[in-house]
């Protein structure tokens, strides 16, 4: 069954493409998506607040002055900039104005994680934003991330997956927090990749993401090879 959030979107921005796939994305998944050209447009959504805004920028002098003008508008509202690939210098700017940023081309997925990420994040921790992604306790490179992140090149969905002793032993010595070790240990065999996203939509891409990696790496297996002729592993393909 899905989660009928009812929270208010805003975006912020003129891509007519852009914003039919965040209005398409978001509202299929239940939030209220409110659409302005701008930050002088914008103001007619601000009583009450919305949950989240997002904005658009434009690469060039001045990019994330949609973005800056939003924030002294909505001082402690969850931002989130559409960006080109983040510089030091615009990842600085960034931080000073608690801004989160989503890198553009967006996929569907991974802009509904953020988005419920952020607001998550929002209203467990009071009225704050911050410098994140859904992908942060991963550490990986961003062109790792979008490399990994194409569905043709992960895993099959329908198997079940298990940890490698290469893997258990590496994690005995790699001292990970506790939510980053429950990451693992959704695969324990039991479940197929299908299985466990579906159950974990908020975390879909991060979940295809470590999975796609740790099978890549010999660290992850399909159970199913268990059940080959003598136990023997099927040969790679």
């Amino acid at each position: 069954m899905s989660i009928i959030r009812h929270q208010a979107i805003l975006f912020v921005g003129t891509d007519a493409e852009m914003a039919r796939l965040i209005h398409g994305t978001l509202s299929v998944a239940g939030y209220q998506v409110l659409v302005a050209p701008d930050h002088e447009a914008a103001r007619a959504y601000h009583d009450p607040p919305p949950a989240l805004v997002i904005v658009d920028t434009a690469p060039g002098l001045g990019e994330l002055a949609p973005a800056r003008l939003m924030r002294e508008q909505l001082v402690t509202t969850p931002i989130i900039a559409l960006t080109r690939l983040p510089d030091e210098v615009l990842s600085r700017a960034m931080e000073r104005l608690r801004l989160s940023s989503l890198v553009k081309p967006v996929t569907p997925a991974l802009l509904l994680a953020t988005v419920a990420d952020e607001i998550e994040w929002a209203q467990n921790q009071g009225a704050h934003t911050r410098i994140t992604s859904p992908l942060e306790t991963l550490a990986i490179s961003d062109d790792l991330v979008f490399f990994l992140g194409d569905r043709q090149l992960a895993p099959p969905l329908d198997a079940t997956y298990r940890w490698t002793a290469e893997l258990e032993n590496a994690l005995a010595k790699a001292s990970l927090g506790p939510s980053d070790l429950a990451l693992f240990e959704l695969f324990d065999g039991q479940n197929t990749l299908a299985d466990i996203i579906a159950g974990l939509p908020h975390l879909e891409p991060k979940i295809l993401f470590l999975a796609t990696y740790l099978a890549r790496v010999g660290w992850l297996t399909p159970s199913a090879a268990e059940l080959a002729p003598g136990g023997a592993s099927p040969p790679a393909s």
